[in-house]
C-alpha cells in the first residue's frame, strides 16, 4: 500500500529528479507548480521547454494533474507515492539510539497504555498533526500475575496484568461467597502456572488444570477456577486507541482536504475498529514504516488525507502501532522520520516494562 512498484523502469532519473521537486514545492506552496518555477532551480540548468515536456509526459504516465491549461501542474497520488518512498528509502539504515532519559520518561507510568498515550502527545507536539498510538491486542501479550479481590459477598475483581505492564480488570459475580483464602490461593495457582503464557496458551490449558484441582483440591477451588475461565476464554482482543492533537486537523492546510474528510477521520478513531483492521492489514516486516493515502483507506471520503504509521512493541509486549494523520500534502521529509524515531523509541519503553 506505500511502495511505489515499477517507479524504477518508467521514470528516468531527470524525470524522477523533476518529480520530486515538483512534489516538494507543492507540499510547501500548495499550489499548481510552473515549469519556469522548476526551471529556475535545476541542477543541470534545465530551461523551461525542456521541464515543460517533461512534465507532459509525467501527466501521462498519471504523476501529475493540470488543473487548468494555463496553470502549473499538482502531484497525484501516485506521485504522492513516489516522494513518501523516496523518503523512506533515505530512512532505511538510518541509526535511531533514543536517549536512556527519553525511554525512562516514556516508561515511567509503568503500563503500556502509558507508553502508547505518551509516544502519541510526544509525536503530535513534534509533527504538528494528529498523532495516534494503539496498543498490542491482550492475546498477543504474556501474563504476568493475577490478582482476585472480594468486594462483595458475591462479587470479585480479577486483575490480570501483562509482562510489559498492560492492565485488565473485570467484575466477576460468584453464585456463592468466597472466601479470601481461596481467591488468593486461586490467583496465586495461575500466577505460578501461567506466567509467561499467552492467552492462547492459557485457555488450551486452562480446563485440565482446574480438572486437576478439582481431583487435588476440592470442589471450591475448582469452582472459583471456574468463575475465573471466562476472563481468559472470553478475554478481548481489542485493542487501547490513543490519540492527540485533534485541533492540528483544524490548520487551514488540513481543512482544505474537506471537513467531511476530517469528520469521517475522527469517527473512525472513535470507532476504531476500521482503522485497527487497517493497520494490521497494512504490516508487513521488511517495510515497517508505511504511508497510507488514496485508496488504501479504502473510503472514498478520507482518501484527501494521508497517514504514516509503524509498528513497535517488545518480545512478549505484541505489536502496536504508532502513527500521524494529516494532509495529503504533509511533510513526508519530517512525518516519516519522526513516526520512525517514535515507533523505536516506543518499542525501547515497551521492552522495558517487560
Amino acid at each position: 500500500m506505500t511502495e511505489v512498484t515499477g517507479v524504477e523502469e518508467r521514470l528516468g532519473a531527470r524525470e524522477e529528479r523533476i518529480l520530486l521537486d515538483l512534489v516538494a514545492t507543492y507540499i510547501r506552496g500548495r499550489g499548481p507548480v510552473s515549469s519556469r518555477a522548476l526551471a529556475e532551480r535545476s541542477p543541470e540548468g534545465l530551461s523551461s521547454a525542456t521541464v515543460r515536456s517533461v512534465l507532459a509526459r509525467l501527466e501521462d504516465l498519471g504523476y501529475l494533474h493540470q488543473p487548468h491549461s494555463v496553470s502549473g501542474r499538482i502531484p497525484t497520488d501516485l506521485a504522492y507515492r513516489t516522494f513518501a518512498a523516496s523518503i523512506l528509502k533515505e530512512e532505511t539504515g538510518r541509526p535511531v539510539h533514543p536517549s536512556r532519559e527519553e525511554v525512562e520518561r516514556l516508561a515511567e507510568d509503568g503500563t503500556l497504555s502509558g507508553v502508547a498515550r505518551a509516544i502519541s502527545g510526544r509525536l503530535s507536539d513534534s509533527a504538528r498533526l494528529l498523532a495516534f498510538a494503539a496498543t498490542p491486542p491482550l492475546d498477543e501479550m504474556r501474563l504476568r500475575s493475577c490478582d482476585l479481590v472480594a468486594l462483595s459477598p458475591e462479587r470479585v475483581l480479577f486483575v490480570l496484568v501483562s509482562q510489559a505492564g498492560q492492565v485488565t480488570e473485570r467484575v466477576l459475580r460468584s453464585p456463592r461467597p468466597v472466601g479470601a483464602d481461596t481467591l488468593r490461593w486461586c490467583a496465586n495457582f495461575l500466577t505460578e502456572t501461567f506466567a509467561g503464557c499467552t492467552l492462547p496458551e492459557i485457555r488450551r490449558r486452562l480446563a485440565r488444570e482446574v480438572e486437576v484441582e478439582r481431583e487435588r483440591c476440592g470442589q471450591e477451588i475448582a469452582s472459583a477456577l471456574e468463575m475465573v475461565a471466562p476472563c481468559f476464554t472470553e478475554a478481548p482482543a481489542d485493542r487501547g486507541l490513543y490519540w492527540e492533537g485533534a485541533p492540528w486537523l483544524l490548520e487551514s492546510s488540513v481543512l482544505e482536504e474537506g471537513v467531511d474528510a476530517i469528520r469521517i477521520l475522527l469517527r473512525t478513531l472513535e470507532r476504531k475498529t476500521r482503522l485497527l483492521e487497517l493497520l494490521e492489514a497494512l504490516h508487513t516486516a521488511d517495510r515497517p514504516v508505511r504511508v497510507v493515502l488514496g485508496e488504501d483507506w479504502g473510503d472514498p471520503q478520507v482518501r484527501t488525507l494521508a497517514m504514516v504509521v509503524a509498528p513497535f512493541g517488545g518480545p512478549t509486549s505484541g505489536r502496536g502501532y504508532v502513527g500521524i494523520v494529516g494532509p495529503r500534502p504533509m511533510p513526508y521529509d519530517t512525518a516519516i522520520p519522526a513516526v520512525r524515531n517514535a515507533s523505536v523509541l516506543a518499542t525501547l519503553a515497551a521492552e522495558a516494562l517487560e
